[in-house]
C-alpha cells in the first residue's frame, strides 16, 4: 500500500454556472500551505424508549461541507478573487491589465478538487457547490502574507479520474512583507508591526430541504462585513485621537513585485483598499519593559465614497483575464 504524501496533493477549482453542476472544466491550480475542507455528516440518535436500556441505530444527519483553505498572496490568484469579492472588471487592451475587485453578488459556485495520485488508485475527491464565507489577510514585516479562505459546500463526490486534466497553473510568486506598503488618510503609515483584515460574506448554511440528498440546497450571500486590527509602535497618539474622535479615515496595503508596473510577470502590483474606515480606541497597555505597541481594531464601510465597496482590490498583472 502507498500512503499519500501532503507534498504531492494539488488543488483544483473552477466556476461553475449552475449550482453543485461541474461545469465545463476552466479550472485553475490553487497553490496551498495546508486545507481543512471535507465533508462531514451527524448520526442522529433515536430517543425510542424500548424495553432495555440498549441504543438504537442512528440514523443520518445533513451533509456538511466546510473548511478552510491557507495560502501565501501572489498575484497568481485573480480568478480565486471573483469568488471572495463577487464584484469583477479588468481594464486593458494590452499588458498591463487592471484588474478591480469590489464587493457585489458572488458567484454561483465553485468546485473543489483534491488529487491524491500517491495511492495504490488515484482517488479524487470532488467538491460541488463551494462558496467563499470569508478571506483573512495576515502581514508583517518579515516572510510572505498569509491568506485563508472559509469555504461552505454542498456535496462530495469521490472518482478515478480528475473533472479537469489541463488545468491552468498560472505558477505561484508570492508576495512578501519587504515589498509591502501601509497608508492611512492617504500618507505613509511606517510603524505598523503587524496588519489583517477580515471579509466575511456571511453565508447561510442552513438552507437544507427535504429532497433525499441532505445537501445545502443554497447558500446564499448576506451584508458583508470588514473589520481587522493594526499593530503600531506607540510613537504617540495621533491614530489613538483619531479613533477616540470616531474620525473617518482610509487605510490602503499596497503589495509589489520588481517595478510593480503589471508589465510583465515578476512586476505585479496587488493593492486593498478600505476608502472609508473607522478606528476602534482600545489604550496601550505597558506588557513588560520593551517597546510599546497600541492595537487599534478597525472597521470598513461604504457610506458615500466613489467606488461602492467597503474593502476593494486592484491587480496590476500581465494576465488579461482570470
Amino acid at each position: 500500500m502507498s500512503q499519500q504524501s501532503g507534498a504531492n496533493a494539488v488543488l483544483i477549482f473552477d466556476t461553475e454556472t449552475t449550482y453543485k453542476t461541474t461545469p465545463t472544466p476552466d479550472a485553475h491550480v490553487l497553490p496551498f500551505t495546508s486545507e481543512s475542507l471535507r465533508l462531514s455528516r451527524n448520526l442522529v440518535s433515536s430517543n425510542t424508549i424500548r424495553s432495555n436500556r440498549n441504543p438504537q441505530a442512528p440514523v443520518r444527519g445533513t451533509v456538511d461541507v466546510a473548511g478552510d483553505i491557507n495560502f501565501e498572496l501572489t498575484p497568481q490568484y485573480g480568478k480565486l478573487f471573483k469568488h471572495i469579492f463577487g464584484g469583477y472588471g479588468v481594464a486593458g487592451g494590452a499588458a498591463p491589465y487592471t484588474h478591480t475587485y469590489k464587493i457585489g453578488a458572488l458567484p454561483v459556485g465553485m468546485c473543489i478538487e483534491k488529487q491524491f495520485t500517491d495511492l495504490a488508485t488515484d482517488k479524487y475527491f470532488l467538491y460541488n457547490g463551494c462558496r467563499v464565507n470569508s478571506f483573512k489577510l495576515s502581514a508583517k514585516p518579515e516572510g510572505m502574507i498569509d491568506c485563508s479562505i472559509s469555504i461552505m459546500g454542498a456535496k462530495e463526490t469521490i472518482g478515478a479520474a480528475t473533472f479537469d486534466a489541463t488545468a491552468t497553473d498560472n505558477g505561484h510568486t508570492p508576495f512578501d512583507g519587504f515589498a509591502g506598503s501601509i497608508q492611512q488618510g492617504g500618507a505613509p503609515l511606517g510603524t505598523v508591526t503587524e496588519i489583517d483584515f477580515t471579509l466575511d460574506n456571511a453565508l447561510d448554511g442552513n438552507n437544507y430541504v427535504i429532497d433525499g440528498t441532505g445537501q445545502r440546497y443554497s447558500l446564499p450571500e448576506g451584508r458583508a462585513k470588514v473589520t481587522g486590527t493594526a499593530k503600531i509602535l506607540f510613537e504617540d497618539d495621533v491614530l489613538y485621537a483619531l479613533a477616540i474622535a470616531h474620525t473617518e479615515t482610509t487605510i490602503e496595503l499596497h503589495f509589489t513585485k520588481g517595478a510593480g508596473t503589471g508589465a510583465s510577470a515578476g512586476n505585479e502590483k496587488m493593492s486593498f483598499y478600505l476608502d472609508e474606515a473607522i478606528f476602534k480606541p482600545q489604550s496601550p497597555v505597558i506588557s513588560g519593559p520593551t517597546g510599546l505597541l497600541v492595537e487599534l481594531p478597525f472597521e470598513g464601510f461604504y457610506n458615500d465614497d466613489a467606488d461602492a465597496s467597503a474593502l476593494r482590490m486592484v491587480l496590476l498583472s500581465p494576465i488579461a483575464a482570470f
